[in-house]
């Protein structure tokens, strides 16, 4: 008689999740014939009556540092960041850590990777570690220089769209990669719609559309063809002098990927709920040899495939208006986790650095703000750091302690100041906000000091330096006008609180 599941609690399994997995190997063992006592100690031996719980490991996994604090902002910062690794490398799956030089904290939760933060895990996928900008990423496009500053920004700027939400019906994007079979996995299920709202967006906060100018030496396009980057150097090969225009953008996975991290961070969280104690909620994993594993590292990869559509398909309409072609395109991941054989490796703000299926060093893009230049480096694979560079210049405080010194006595930001500090630290580029105000946040002095970061990617051999996108022009989202809705309810607020001041004082007189 085949065997039942009430067979095998009767037996000291206890009814959940696992029974139905155990159940299906004792029906394929019972189909070879076994006995009902050798079955049962075969799966005894195979799914043991008890679990033990896993719990933290008594001290941290070793952490690499490739930074070097020069001032006390900087000091500060990294022992903040110090703080939050360390919470992160005493969880039992991650087996070492490192910090590039842009290190930052991206919040004070337990074991929150920091920004520059990278790290290596054993057979699991931590969703926090790569947290909701999932697959955040660089992009580059490069062009015949035939056009004027001015002329490529206005079409630039018709071409993308930065700010809450997704394309408005009438102005959305095609692709092939909306049309791919994998709408029944269960973190991309029901979102082939927000897949398709949100092509071809870019965000706000640090995400960019900016345009360069490159002129790579012979010695670069050597440097190039030798790594075997054939299609970038081949195309400086076909140039006179080496010069391109540039567009690179800088955004990730929108609320496509926001949507998969909270629903891989939910799985997360049960999976360790029930198997796990005492491991904070920003390092939940889940086993990558699992269901829910599998899956979720199949949902990662598209989620990879959409947000490079995604920047295409932003530099396909620029060049259309242009009427221009692609020379040659190069991007790269540096919010993601990547496979290296069994390990994972999650980076929070982290370039691959490493060495390709076929030897080659990857290429990528380190941005460190919108008036200085965007490098184009060679992976160094320096295995010291987990073969790692940084994502960009890195902040050493909080947006909110850093506009601080720009605001009046009410706390407001004094726009005369914002004006000012922007246009000293970006002169003679021409700098636009999608949303129409200005976000100093996200000026230039929001950020760590971009010569030194370049001079420890040398230093800490993370790194080497191919050529230099020279800025000519950046959009970035900026102040988003507030919605009436949200305008009109404040305002009801405020006359609110004054309405009850004044009655406050009336009571007061009367009294």
């Amino acid at each position: 008689m085949e065997i039942k599941a009430r067979e095998l609690i009767a037996a000291g399994w206890p009814e959940g999740e696992r029974l139905g997995a155990i159940l299906r190997r004792a029906r394929e063992l019972d189909a070879t014939g076994l006995a009902r006592p050798d079955l049962l100690a075969q799966l005894e031996a195979e799914f043991p009556f008890e679990l033990p719980m896993i719990l933290p490991r008594p001290g941290p996994a070793p952490l690499a540092e490739a930074v070097v604090a020069e001032t006390s902002e900087e000091a500060a910062n990294l022992v903040s960041a110090r703080a939050r690794m360390a919470e992160l490398l005493h969880v039992p799956v991650v087996s070492r850590g490192a910090i590039m030089p842009d290190v930052c904290p991206s919040g004070h939760a337990r074991a929150t990777i920091p920004v520059g933060g990278a790290i290596a895990v054993e057979n699991a996928i931590i969703p926090g570690a790569h947290s909701a900008d999932i697959c955040c990423s660089m992009f580059a496009t490069f062009f015949a220089p035939n056009h004027p500053v001015g002329e490529v920004m206005d079409h630039l700027h018709k071409a993308t769209h930065f700010g809450a939400g997704g394309r408005a019906r009438g102005a959305q994007f095609s692709s092939a990669v909306l049309d791919e079979p994998v709408w029944d996995n269960p973190f991309l299920a029901h979102m082939r719609s927000r897949a398709q709202d949100f092509l071809g967006t870019q965000g706000d906060g640090n995400h960019f559309a900016y345009l360069g100018r490159i002129a790579f030496t012979e010695a670069q396009r050597a440097a190039l063809a030798a790594a075997g980057h054939t299609a970038l150097a081949e195309a400086i090969g076909r140039t006179d002098d080496g010069v391109f225009s540039v567009l690179v953008t800088h955004h990730g996975s929108r609320g496509l990927g926001a949507d998969v991290y909270k629903r891989g961070q939910h799985a997360a969280a049960q999976w360790c709920r029930k198997n796990t104690k005492d491991i904070p909620d920003a390092a939940v994993w889940l086993p990558a040899d699992t269901p829910e594993g599998r899956d979720y590292w199949a949902a990662l990869g598209y989620v990879s495939r959409w947000t490079r559509e995604n920047h295409a398909v932003i530099h396909d309409a620029l060049l259309r208006r242009l009427g221009a072609r692609a020379l040659a395109q190069v991007g790269n991941e540096h919010n993601f986790v990547w496979r290296r054989g069994d390990t994972f490796l999650p980076g929070k703000g982290a370039t691959p650095a490493w060495r390709d299926a076929e030897g080659r060093p990857l290429l990528g893009l380190i941005p460190l703000n919108m008036a200085r230049e965007i490098l184009l480096v060679l992976g160094a694979d320096n295995a010291d750091y987990l073969a790692f560079a940084p994502h960009g210049a890195g902040r050493n405080v909080s947006r909110t302690a850093m506009l601080a010194p720009y605001k009046d006595a009410d706390g407001e930001l004094d726009p005369a100041r914002v004006q000012k500090a922007i246009a000293e630290t970006t002169a003679g580029l021409d700098i636009r906000w999608f949303g129409g105000a200005p976000d100093l946040s996200e000026s230039p002095i929001a950020y760590k000091d971009a010569t030194k970061v370049k001079a420890q990617i040398a230093r800490f051999n993370l790194a080497t330096l191919v050529g230099e996108i020279h800025p000519q022009g950046c959009i970035m989202a900026g102040e988003q006008p507030e919605p009436y809705w949200q305008r009109a309810r404040r305002e009801k607020k405020a006359r609110h609180k004054a309405e009850r001041r004044a009655g406050e004082a009336v009571a007061d007189d009367v009294s």
